[in-house]
Parts: structure tokens; C-alpha cells; sequence
């Protein structure tokens, strides 16, 4: 099988892929600058805190490794050519540690609307932001540079392609052995492994580090996950991130036709004012879910106000809904309320006879 080098065509377009890593490093700065602006005025005003879903953004991450892929295609390409390169090891490096160190941000951030403000971790993440910040400007403004081509030194453009050596040997053919050669594959793995092993040696410290940090990011996330995820709470707990919802009471009442569960809670909405989806509080029993009726929670008004549409705001307001089961085993009763696609909360519900 014939292929052509790609080193040509990479050499052509030098400019235009440094031009491509600077858009999206840019964009990833301009969304982290967002968030230390945000890290600030929540340092001012505690209040601010509230909004913080609005600056959590994970497709950050999409943008990073495509420009990450990219540097190491010209690093690649650099050391074929042998010229200089320690810069884009220096941006890989350095953007693996942004994405690690932004991971943990948004994380702390997850916990603002069920935590007061301590100030001085929110100051230590904003410091830290804050020189990333300066990091990830330099390298824009590095890959900005060699985009456009601009030498410093000489203050004149130059064109990578004479710089690069462009030659015929860069996009000839080559001929590519499809058949399976395992002296060759183990020959080819041995060479890697070498590389590698120097590779690693360079920049054994930077490696580590970075490991280190991924780990035990990666384990605090990972257990953070699943305490959250599988934890029951207890009524008269405090559920939510976005909404506040503690469940105070629960009843259950059975006659001829119908069983009936009815759940007395108190709920409270951060920010701008909203309504409640109803639909995100699922009744479990056993192996069966259930949902809110509203057409029958007046029957139970004593017990609370029923909830229909209201709007909430920061002050809990007390309500009732009231689920018509089939099967009632008040001994595997849950209140399941899901506040978005990742979390979700599990009340034991502890029902009283109507």
C-alpha cells in the first residue's frame, strides 16, 4: 500500500494550525477568566454564589484536547525536522495541569449553593486561577506569534516553510508494507519503548506531577460521585443544589379503591424566581415509581398547602403533594428527586397513617 508523507502538508498549513491553537486556547482562557471574574464578586458578595452554574463549563475540555492533539501533531513534526519544540511540550504539559486544576474548581464550585464561602479557599482559588490565567495568555499570545508568523528578535515575518526546509522527501510516496511482519512489530515496539523511556526521563518531573495531581483529583472526584449518588437522606434533610428541598413530613393512607402517599415539604428556589417541576420528585416504592397526581391533593388539604405551579423564591414556603400508589410498602418508600441529568437525591421517607 502507497501513502504520502504528511510532513508537506502540515508545513503548508504551519500557520494556519497555529492560528486554529490559538482560537481555541483563547476561548479556553476567555471561559476560565469568567470564572475568576465570577470567584471574585462571590468574594465581595457571598450572595453572588448562586449563580455559579452559569460559569461551569466542561466543554471546555472538547476545545483543550483538540488544540492538545494539535500541538503534538507540530511537536511531531518539529522533531522529524529537528528543529526547536521544549514550547509545545511546555503548553501540554501546562494545559494538562489547567484542565486538572479547572476540574477542581468546578467542583468546589458544585458545592457553593449547600456550603457557606470559606474565604480563604475561595482565595486560593482565585490566586491560582489567576496565575493559569497569565500562563495561558503567554501561550496565546506564543502560538498567536508563530501563526502569524512575526519573528521577535527581528521584528519581521518570515516564512515557516523556508524555515522548515520544506523538501521533496516531506511528501513523497511511501510504501507501506500491508502484510504482517512480527519481527518488525516487535523491533517497532522495542524502538518506542525507548523513546519513551527517554521521553519520560526528560520530563520525568513534569509526568509526575501531573499523575499525582489527576490521581488524587480524579479519586476525590470519583468518591465525591458516589457518596453523593448512592447517600439516602433522611427526612427533614436539606436536598438540592439549585432548588432547596427539605421533606418534613410523610403519610400514607389506605381505603377500599386507592392507597395514597401524601409528602409534606418545605422548598425554597435561589436567584430568579422559578416554578417547581413536579416531575423530578419520583415516589419509589419497592421496585415501582410513581408520580404527583395534583387532581387529588386538595382531598388532603389539610395537612399542608398542594402545590400547583407556584413560583418559589429564597424563602422556604411549605407545601404537599400526594402520590396514588398500587402496591404500599411503607417500609421501601423513597422520595427521588432528580435536579438534573447528574444528580439526583434519595430521601427514606419514615410515613406516618393519615
Amino acid at each position: 500500500m502507497i501513502l504520502r508523507r504528511p510532513y508537506a502538508f502540515l508545513i503548508k498549513h504551519f500557520r494556519l494550525i497555529h492560528l486554529i491553537i490559538t482560537g481555541l486556547f483563547a476561548y479556553v482562557a476567555y471561559r476560565n477568566r469568567a470564572v475568576y471574574k465570577f470567584l471574585k464578586e462571590v468574594i465581595v458578595d457571598s450572595a453572588n454564589k448562586y449563580n455559579a452554574n452559569e460559569f461551569i463549563n466542561y466543554n471546555i475540555y472538547i476545545f483543550i484536547v483538540i488544540a492538545l492533539i494539535l500541538c503534538g501533531i507540530v511537536y511531531w513534526l518539529l522533531k522529524f525536522k529537528d528543529k526547536p519544540r521544549k514550547i509545545y511540550i511546555f503548553a501540554i504539559v501546562g494545559y494538562a495541569i489547567i484542565g486538572v486544576f479547572m476540574m477542581a474548581v468546578y467542583g468546589y464550585m458544585h458545592e457553593f449553593a449547600n456550603s457557606a464561602i470559606d474565604q480563604k479557599t475561595i482565595r486560593l482559588y482565585k490566586d491560582l486561577l489567576n496565575i493559569s490565567l497569565w500562563l495561558q495568555y503567554y501561550i496565546v499570545i506564543f502560538m498567536l506569534i508563530r501563526g502569524l508568523g512575526f519573528d521577535i528578535k527581528r521584528f519581521d515575518f518570515r516564512r515557516d516553510v523556508q524555515e522548515l526546509n520544506l523538501g521533496a522527501e516531506d511528501a513523497e510516496e511511501v510504501e507501506v508494507n500491508i502484510n504482517v511482519d512480527t519481527t518488525n512489530i516487535v523491533r517497532g515496539v522495542r524502538k518506542q519503548r525507548r523513546e519513551l523511556g527517554y521521553f519520560f526521563q526528560e520530563f520525568k518531573v513534569y509526568i509526575i506531577t501531573i499523575l499525582l495531581f489527576a490521581i488524587g483529583i480524579g479519586g476525590y472526584k470519583l468518591y465525591q460521585y458516589y457518596s453523593v449518588k448512592y447517600k439516602v437522606y433522611n427526612e427533614n434533610d436539606t436536598i438540592g443544589n439549585i432548588y432547596n428541598i427539605v421533606v418534613k413530613d410523610s403519610y400514607y393512607m389506605i381505603d377500599e379503591d386507592n392507597n395514597y402517599v401524601i409528602i409534606n415539604f418545605d422548598a425554597l428556589k435561589f436567584g430568579k424566581k422559578e416554578r417547581l417541576n413536579l416531575a423530578n420528585m419520583t415516589l419509589i416504592v419497592g421496585d415501582n415509581s410513581y408520580v404527583v397526581d395534583k387532581n387529588i391533593c386538595y382531598q388532603f388539604k389539610k395537612v399542608g398547602n398542594c402545590y400547583k405551579k407556584q413560583y418559589l423564591n429564597d424563602e422556604f414556603t411549605n407545601y404537599i403533594v400526594v402520590y396514588p400508589v398500587d402496591n404500599l410498602n411503607i417500609q421501601e418508600a423513597y422520595l427521588l428527586y432528580k435536579e438534573s441529568y447528574e444528580e439526583s437525591y434519595k430521601v427514606k421517607l419514615i410515613m406516618k397513617e393519615y
